[in-house]
């Protein structure tokens, strides 16, 4: 009898008890109450221990995490005994380069994401990105592995819409934030990696959190960026330096005893103040200031 037809067996076809009794150590479907045998030499699916509480199960258990791209053997590889310091260095030594250089890369991925606090799904997608960049050969010596992490990050987080500026990259990063926009246009070029354009007001609150400004100033600089109707995006402008502005102007038209200096709002946005003044005259003309 097949498995399959073991498995809808529910009462003995002898006495029609429904006490079946399947023995795995004699390979028999037997009725505990008549004791006949309904069928032999069945497979045995489950596992080959035994375990008598939950504890057990779980240490004895072989299912293990998820398949992940944010470790080098994308978590597939059997965990291994710690092993003493000197081994630990010599099998480092015996790694590929290559590995050694996925090794590293994911290592900083991860510890650059924590500092954002971006969740996990923008360190899945980072390390992706990465292996892709393998992948083209992109990652070749010569490169910095800090640079090009750091880009990545940044475009991971364009393409979920998590609003992080180049400048909060760079002041986790441990490259400068004019080497990370190199590496960003290098990336972008060489992927083909085409970013939809991002929208300004969805840096508004954690601009306005980070300046201590009030709610009101918050939805007002949402709203008048509604009034632009995305004339900004469209004209494919940098979206901090037209949320910042907003901001500015915000503060204006509230009355406000102590408004945002330019300058104050120019390095949480991480752009220049000329960039936040010719954004404000354009919104400005938009609301027939």
């Amino acid at each position: 009898m097949g498995e399959r037809g073991v498995d809808r067996i529910y009462k003995c076809p002898e006495c029609e008890s429904r006490n079946i009794i399947t023995d795995s150590k004699h390979a028999e479907l037997y009725c505990a109450d008549c004791g006949l045998v309904i069928a032999e030499n069945i497979v045995d699916l489950g596992p080959e221990w035994r375990s008598y509480d939950e504890e057990q199960t779980a240490k004895r258990i072989r299912t293990g995490p998820p398949m992940t791209y944010r470790i080098p053997d994308k978590g597939l590889g059997t965990p291994a005994p710690e092993l003493p310091a000197r081994t630990k260095r010599l099998r480092w030594i015996s790694i590929d380069s290559g590995d050694k250089t996925l090794v590293l890369a994911l290592l900083e991925i991860d510890r650059m994401t924590d500092a954002l606090k971006l969740p996990n799904n923008i360190k899945e997608e980072t390390s992706v990105l990465y292996r892709k960049a393998m992948k083209h050969n992109l990652i070749k010596k010569g490169r910095s592995i800090e640079d090009l992490v750091s880009a990545m990050l940044y475009i991971t987080c364009r393409q979920y819409e998590v609003p992080r500026t180049l400048k909060e990259i760079a002041e986790v990063s441990r490259s400068s934030l004019k080497k990370i926009r190199r590496a960003y246009i290098f990336l972008i070029r060489k992927l083909g990696i085409k970013l939809a354009p991002v929208n300004p007001a969805r840096y508004i609150p954690r601009f306005c959190s980070k300046l201590g400004l009030s709610e009101e100033i918050r939805e007002r600089a949402i709203e008048i960026l509604r009034d632009d109707e995305g004339t900004g995006v469209a004209k494919g402008w940098e979206p901090t330096g037209t949320a910042a502005a907003a901001i500015y102007l915000a503060t204006v038209l509230s009355g406000e005893k102590r408004k945002k200096t330019e300058l104050e709002l120019a390095k949480v946005a991480g752009v220049s103040v000329p960039t936040i003044r010719s954004r404000l005259k354009f919104l400005e003309r938009q609301r027939g200031s």
